[in-house]
């Protein structure tokens, strides 16, 4: 059984380590990267989990792809021997493999297990904790208890989501007989203290910061609702990514007896009704929700446990062939299959503008953007963010120096995505020289337009 878990696990290890040396970075990565150049105690949109990775990942493979993605990638790993240890202690010897397999196969696993984002990270601590808490309660063993604040410790650190596991965790133990025994425990309150002490320097780093990271992440939940539309969306994209048949066991496993149901329900309860919330004013992510992922492979080994043959081997293959074929039709390097600015979509046909990019940005003065995605972006093609210089949202560039305001009258450039119609970008004097345009694309298909605009001075502008 052991050999089978640990065999499933380095399968998609090495799945993930080639694709993560193969492809371009998305986005959200050149921005993360970007973040690792100078790294801080905190950032705007998350905690500095995913910098540190990065930057250690960068430390033994230098600035490539795959030293941006390697510990993101290996976390997975982990993340999977803990699926398979956390099965057996919720349902004993005969759901471990079914569970580890189910979980690798389901597409927000397989699709984005190479991709560097806060959310990897979270999954492991996050896992990691839930592994701690059940491992003592399965072994009577206090000692375990300790490192559930850590864990959770960590998790905070990685991404402000954690906030609901602990949350479900208080809940559980005020609310039921094992987890108030739990409370009783000195080693539950040891473990809180130390997690305390190693979260401090980026509780101090938020209020220093005027708690910029964290009414960033919820002061989503004060937008205006937008209907239905985003929360069918989500509702959909879970039964999508884990597969309907996978969804549907899953369901079945909720019902079905096994250890620790309520510690389970608890945990993941007030992440599942923050997202429905969410849902309500902005589309969530696919990665956002990779949290509940372990959870999902264990409770549908659980529902499959005593059904008929067929339908564990339709459930694997499903899983398989959905998560295969899209990754397959995404990643497809000389066609474009999906549509629109999706994570797919970022990492291909960067030959095309590369060097056009990088030319216009050696002959400038310095380059100016409007857009977070763009500064990581050019910091990762030219390898530098030294002359690169976002003009607003000052606040997501807190850890760098102060902007040079003898640039405010400098001629530049200034290069944003274009997205077609009306140019209503005043935050540049522009200059007489015609605007140029570079289209990315694959073959006949344009990804991505680029508007660089040559300017004389800033003419509004946070920094001048």
């Amino acid at each position: 059984m052991v050999n089978k878990v640990f065999i499933i696990a380095t399968s998609f290890l090495v799945l993930h380590l080639i694709l993560a040396g193969l492809f371009e970075l998305v986005d959200d990565e050149t921005y993360y990267n970007f973040w690792s150049t100078s790294i801080s105690l905190g950032y705007y949109d998350h905690p500095p989990m995913v910098a540190w990775w990065i930057y250690l990942g960068k430390l033994i493979f230098g600035s490539t792809t795959l030293g941006v993605r390697f510990f993101p990638v290996l976390s997975f790993f982990f993340v999977s021997l803990l699926v398979g240890r956390i099965a057996f202690l919720v349902s004993g010897n005969k759901n471990v493999v079914l569970s580890v397999l189910l979980f690798n196969i389901t597409m927000p696993i397989m699709g984005l297990g190479f991709i560097s984002t806060p959310d990897a990270p979270l999954l492991l601590f996050w896992t990691s904790a839930l592994w701690a808490i059940l491992e003592g309660l399965y072994r009577n063993n206090s000692w375990f208890l300790l490192l559930v604040g850590v864990f959770l410790a960590l998790s905070v650190m990685s991404k402000y989501n954690a906030l609901f596991f602990i949350l479900g965790l208080f809940v559980w133990c005020v609310s039921t007989r094992e987890g108030r025994e739990t409370l009783r425990s000195p080693f539950i309150w040891l473990g809180a203290f130390l997690g305390g002490v190693l979260l401090s320097p980026h509780l101090l780093w938020n209020y220093k910061n005027s708690w910029l990271g964290l009414e960033k992440q919820f002061s989503r939940l004060l937008n205006e609702t937008t209907g239905f539309s985003f929360f069918y969306e989500f509702l959909i994209s879970i039964i999508i990514f884990s597969t309907p048949l996978l969804c549907f066991f899953a369901i079945a496993g909720l019902f079905k007896p096994h250890k620790y149901r309520k510690l389970l329900l608890w945990i993941y309860l007030p992440s599942l009704i923050y997202f429905l919330n969410h849902s309500f004013t902005e589309r969530i992510q696919g990665n956002w929700i990779i949290i509940f992922f372990p959870w999902l492979a264990i409770m549908a080994a659980v529902g499959l446990q005593h059904a008929h043959a067929l339908w564990r081997k339709l459930t694997i293959f499903t899983g398989l062939f959905f998560s295969i074929s899209i990754l397959f039709l995404g990643l497809s390097p000389q066609y474009v299959i999906f549509s629109g600015d999706n994570p797919f979509n970022q990492m291909k046909g960067w030959q095309s503008v590369e060097n056009k990019l990088l030319s216009h940005m050696d002959s400038a003065n310095w380059v100016a953007v409007s857009e977070y995605s763009m500064i990581g972006r050019l910091t990762w093609l030219s390898g530098s963010s030294k002359k690169i210089w976002a003009i607003n949202e000052p606040m997501r560039y807190h850890f760098r120096s102060e902007f040079p305001s003898d640039l405010c009258s400098t001629p530049g450039i200034l290069i944003e995505k274009f997205y077609g119609g009306d140019d209503k970008t005043e935050l540049v004097d522009s200059g007489k020289d015609p605007d140029v345009y570079l289209d990315r694309n694959i073959g006949d298909t344009k990804l991505m337009s680029y508007k660089i605009r040559n300017f004389s001075k800033l003419i509004e502008s946070p920094y001048c």
